[in-house]
């Protein structure tokens, strides 16, 4: 995904006349780590070996980015020039991660399955990986999130 959503943003807002965005929202799936599938991450790939069950043996991330508008800026128009209205977004610069991103803000999110997230924790990396993650159990056909 080599556009950040502040670019979408302002590319929606100057080129489609009578659309200008206030908010853009974009989910960024993966990684999905699995035993026997990837092998980009070896502590999860080791952890996730020692689960019993192998349907169970998984773990999805995705990430939600969001910029907003701050401002809009009045359109003009003249006898020889005119300007668009546009919107000014907002990029939150206090955060490195979420400038690099350009965006306003963003949300990490894990689902893992309840027996390969009791793996993580019991090897004592659960606090590691999910550092900045919310992370959210699939126990029973349930979903238990804010872990």
């Amino acid at each position: 995904y080599t556009l950040s959503p502040a670019t979408i943003a302002v590319n929606l807002d100057k080129d489609f006349e009578p659309l200008h965005p206030k908010q853009l929202r974009r989910v960024v799936l993966g990684p999905f780590y699995s035993v026997g599938i990837t092998d980009n991450n070896s502590t999860v790939t080791e952890v996730l070996a020692k689960v019993r069950k192998p349907q169970n043996a998984w773990l999805l991330t995705w990430t939600i980015q969001e910029v907003y508008s701050k401002s809009e800026k009045p359109g003009r128009k003249g006898l020889f020039s005119s300007e668009k209205t546009t919107q000014e977004f907002f990029i939150n610069t206090d955060d490195l991660e979420a400038a690099r991103q350009g965006v306003s803000s963003y949300e990490n999110h894990a689902l893992i399955p309840h027996e390969a997230y009791q793996a993580l924790y019991a090897a004592g990396e659960a606090q590691k990986i999910f550092a900045g993650y919310k992370v959210h159990i699939l126990s029973n056909g349930q979903v238990i999130s804010d872990v």
